[in-house]
């Protein structure tokens, strides 16, 4: 249904908004006005994911922590869930990763970013340290530093973070709004780079050579008996129908098998290069008549025979 982006400082609040988030959309769907779908609320957190502070320490640590949590999510993503990503999502490249999975999994998405000033955020992760002790729960101080020098923050000009909506630390979050966005808003279709592409069936590149080859030798053959013939009847098989498949040769003019084995080529290299792309042609049937009536097509059009 939905993926919530909390992102933020360090210590900024960020817990405590998805935790009321989650509150808050409970509560919605709870409510007797709601009559749409049957949702649950996932918070998604570094807690969970098995993402200690240290992480953060070295960016060879950070990678795998990043990539355990970006598991996480996308097993959370689905039309029967709202997913809340409680993290520092401080780096925006990986913003765009989690909205292309949600793009993927056909939910809406927002943002949400928490805006703490540096030295508040510095203030409650010393009481927090103070109150919990150093270990696991706490950021060394130069790691700290560093997530707040290196954080992106959130813009509403580009479309992986918006919708945007940006809460103050000392202000209430427009839930309502935020609500009508993940139940309401648009959702952005897949990118063109995750569809899943279509796939040629088995053994169509032996199809493919095998049928062209045996149209190339029996129109030669036929040309050395008949070389002044203006058409070909490819017989079945190849050909799909019964009757053959016509073919009509250069009126001014013999081909030669140079220029057949050169035309043969061509074509199955660019009906190759579709499958390789997953374009049209790898969607198509792949049986001896359809390469045969693409190979007659594209040697009539070659030639300009067709009227």
């Amino acid at each position: 249904m939905a993926l919530v982006t909390i992102s933020g400082y360090p210590c900024s609040g960020k817990s405590k908004r998805a935790a009321q988030l989650k509150e808050y959309f409970i509560a919605k769907l709870a409510e007797k006005e709601y009559d749409g779908p049957e949702l649950q609320v996932n918070v998604v957190s570094d807690e969970n994911s098995h993402v200690p502070r240290s992480t953060y320490d070295t960016s060879a640590q950070e990678k795998p922590g990043r990539a355990s949590l970006f598991s996480n999510v996308t097993r959370s993503l689905g039309q029967d869930t709202i997913t809340i990503v409680d993290s520092a999502n401080y780096i925006k490249g990986f913003r765009y990763q989690m909205y292309c999975a949600a793009r993927e999994a056909r939910v809406r998405v927002a943002t949400i970013h928490v805006v703490a000033p540096p030295d508040m955020c510095r203030d409650w992760h010393a009481k927090r340290a103070e109150e919990e002790g150093q270990g696991e729960c706490s950021y060394k101080p130069a790691t700290f530093d560093n997530l707040i020098m290196r954080f992106e923050e959130p813009s509403s000009m580009v479309r992986w973070d918006s919708p945007l909506f940006t809460i103050p630390w000392d202000e209430e979050s427009p839930y309502e709004n935020i609500w009508n966005a993940i139940i309401k808003g648009d959702k952005k279709p897949p990118p063109a780079a995750v569809l899943q592409r279509a796939k040629p069936p088995p053994n169509t590149l032996q199809t493919l050579t095998s049928t062209t080859q045996t149209i190339v030798t029996s129109l030669l053959q036929h040309l050395n008996t008949m070389p002044n013939s203006p058409t070909y009847r490819i017989p079945s098989p190849p050909a799909a129908t019964p009757n053959g498949l016509i073919l009509h040769l250069p009126p001014d003019r013999r081909v030669t098998l140079s220029e057949m084995q050169r035309l043969k080529r061509q074509y199955e290299g660019v009906q190759v290069k579709a499958q390789q792309s997953g374009g049209l042609a790898a969607a198509g049937n792949w049986t001896e008549g359809d390469v045969a009536v693409g190979f007659v097509g594209f040697l009539e059009q070659i030639w300009d025979t067709r009227d």
